[in-house]
């Protein structure tokens, strides 16, 4: 798949009808039409190669381009300039219900969209058992897609484009809606797909997702590609821009190579009445998406702030006290980083997360959601903060991020974020997989 300086505008003022032009003049809406004379652009020559067999993650902020450039490709929107060259078949999960005709029943609606694809009825017919199978929505199937529910449509769509054998299979923000188990049975389908060496172009703001299924990722912010290349990579370079309250692209941030941490003095941090249901929704909200926006590289730190406070060294020790990075499965183990406040800092969040070797999220903690009051820092004081916690964790490679943060008029400022800062490895013996290790006891009793 070759994408060619893609340029996306939509028309503004002059396109807008009469009734258009008195609403905006009633409701003072018109100085946001009248920026950009000439349209504003979703896209902004876009150019990109896929190759056969790639899973492409597509990241960017809401309005950045991404169901814009996935519609192009898909051939439901024609650009504005540029080209655009896919080989063979391509399905498409778009738009919640795109292509579906809500007064026609379900079962219809298969022969329906499997008909858009390109199938042939024969072929509709040999692959129908399945689709409703794979749908599971039961007696739904005969009823119009009006009365479906969110996650019935999508159960709906998904089974069809599974079922089209095509080649180039894109997918936009569609395993947002739906259960577990339904979301489970889709990511199993897609790593199938991924096995046959079809080509996937997948949307999602799930950063898990986006690690869990795709080697290479694409930032699209403000209609513009921003970095392509390694998916953990372009993660770190997105979290870059939603930590930033200006959420402008800083394309000179650096990495910085992992240093060799010095022992820590430990601290115990006292619990106070605070639980994580205390805390107001909005601030909760804006930690979440700050913890949840890291990935793993396995050969270079990321990180970035600073300006007002410094992580100086981690450390990873055992329950003995001992510097280590290898572990066995339940142990019990600490991080500890030493930091430096380069300015005074009102009740600072301390916190640490665990990733696997995918990027995929499986612990984190922090002092406010976990409970503990922080003293204020003032200029040039330093802390050591330590994290004691049991490695219930299966075998294999994980990573470690740490920082700081602090709200400034209940807007989330990071001071210092270190991602990967450490890796170490989890010894496993007891035969268990899986992300998590739940020791499980094995009993068989004869009736």
């Amino acid at each position: 798949m070759d994408v060619a300086t893609v340029t996306k505008t939509y028309p503004t003022s002059s396109s807008r009808s009469g009734f258009a032009i008195i609403l905006g003049s009633l409701l003072g809406t018109d100085r946001f039409w009248s920026k950009n004379k000439d349209g504003f652009d979703a896209l902004k020559e876009v150019s990109l190669t896929v190759k056969k067999g790639e899973c492409v993650g597509i990241i960017g902020l809401n309005g950045a381009g991404k169901s814009t450039f996935l519609q192009i490709v898909a051939g439901t929107l024609l650009p504005s300039c540029g080209t655009v060259s896919v080989s063979g078949r391509v399905a498409a999960l778009l738009e919640l219900g795109s292509g579906f005709n809500p007064d026609f029943t379900g079962k219809e609606n298969i022969y329906l969209n499997a008909a858009i694809f390109g199938l042939e009825k024969s072929e509709i017919e040999k692959q129908y058992d399945s689709i409703e199978k794979f749908a599971d929505i039961g007696e739904f199937i005969d009823l119009p897609v009006r009365t479906y529910s969110s996650g019935m449509v999508v159960r709906l769509a998904f089974s069809i484009v599974a079922h089209v054998d095509a080649e180039v299979l894109i997918v936009d923000e569609a395993l947002a809606v739906g259960d577990a188990k339904f979301q489970s049975k889709c990511f199993r389908f897609l790593e199938s797909f991924k096995e046959k060496k079809r080509t996937l172009l997948f949307v999602s703001h799930d950063l898990n997702s986006i690690a869990r299924l795709c080697d290479s990722s694409i930032l699209l912010h403000e209609g513009k590609v921003r970095h392509h290349g390694k998916t953990s990579d372009v993660i770190n370079a997105y979290s870059q821009i939603i930590s930033s309250k200006t959420t402008k692209f800083d394309s000179s941030s650096e990495k910085k190579r992992i240093t060799t941490p010095e022992k820590s003095k430990r601290i115990s941090p006292k619990p106070n009445a605070k639980t994580i249901d205390s805390i107001e929704p909005a601030r909760r909200n804006a930690v979440l998406r700050e913890e949840n926006s890291s990935s793993s590289d396995l050969e270079q730190e990321f990180a970035y702030g600073g300006e007002k406070g410094e992580i100086l060294e981690v450390l990873m020790s055992n329950a003995q006290g001992d510097e280590t990075t290898v572990i066995s499965s339940g142990d019990h183990f600490s991080i500890s980083f030493r930091l430096r406040s380069k300015s005074c800092i009102e009740s600072p969040i301390f916190a640490m997360t665990i990733r696997n070797s995918k990027g995929q999220q499986v612990y984190g903690q922090n002092t406010l959601f976990g409970g503990f009051e922080t003293k204020d820092l003032i200029k040039d004081e330093e802390r050591t903060i330590t994290f004691r916690q049991a490695a219930n964790l299966s075998g294999g490679e994980y990573l470690v991020s740490v920082g700081f943060t602090h709200f400034i008029d209940d807007e989330l400022e990071v001071v210092h974020r270190r991602y990967d800062v450490i890796q170490f490895e989890v010894l496993n013996g007891d035969g268990s997989f899986g992300i998590a290790n739940c020791f499980s006891e094995i009993t068989c009793s004869e009736v």
